[in-house]
């Protein structure tokens, strides 16, 4: 049971956040699994995903994981399609080939990706506003990832020369 909390980490938090996104309820008539029961799903997998992040939180050991970069991908892509479902449900002239879920998530990804295939774009304002913030966290994001690559490159070379020290020290004591 030690593994447990990578298993949660690596697994089943990207998993519920995923099954959230597709099962909570943004109106009665789009309700994949009944206005009721997604509101329940929906509340348990939130719960589920903030009792590890404050897990997370309130561990001993705070440095920033690749683990936790993947997780906060993971959210603000599920956040992002949210938005743009939620905004092309309202105002369907906001987006051009966006109706689903899948779609809004697919859009979302390739907005990270910064691909736009070109099948789904933002038409009205509003999308276009929503797609400059995503775009604009995305530069924040690549700057985090290399942030923490090069923090860990860095906290492996002290680690290296720290364990160095000592035997440099052992050998010195040794001579004569």
């Amino acid at each position: 049971m030690r593994n447990w909390p990578k298993v949660v980490n690596r697994v089943v938090l990207p998993v519920a956040i995923l099954v959230f996104y597709f099962v909570v309820p943004v109106s009665s008539r789009d309700a994949p699994l009944g206005l009721l029961l997604g509101t329940l799903l929906g509340a348990a997998l939130l719960a589920l995903v903030a009792k590890v992040v404050f897990t997370e939180l309130r561990r001993e050991e705070r440095r920033l994981k690749p683990i936790h970069l993947l997780i906060a991908f993971e959210l603000a892509l599920v956040t992002f399609s949210l938005g743009y479902y939620l905004l092309a449900h309202a105002n369907p002239a906001e987006f051009t080939g966006l109706t689903t879920r899948l779609d809004a998530l697919y859009f979302s990804m390739t907005t990270m990706a910064t691909v736009g295939y070109g099948d789904v774009s933002a038409s009205g304002q509003l999308a276009r506003l929503l797609v400059t913030i995503q775009l604009a966290f995305n530069l924040v994001f690549i700057a985090a990832l290399f942030g923490l690559l090069q923090d860990q490159v860095r906290h492996g070379a002290l680690r290296r020369k720290a364990d160095a020290a000592p035997a440099e020290a052992d050998d010195e004591t040794e001579r004569p």
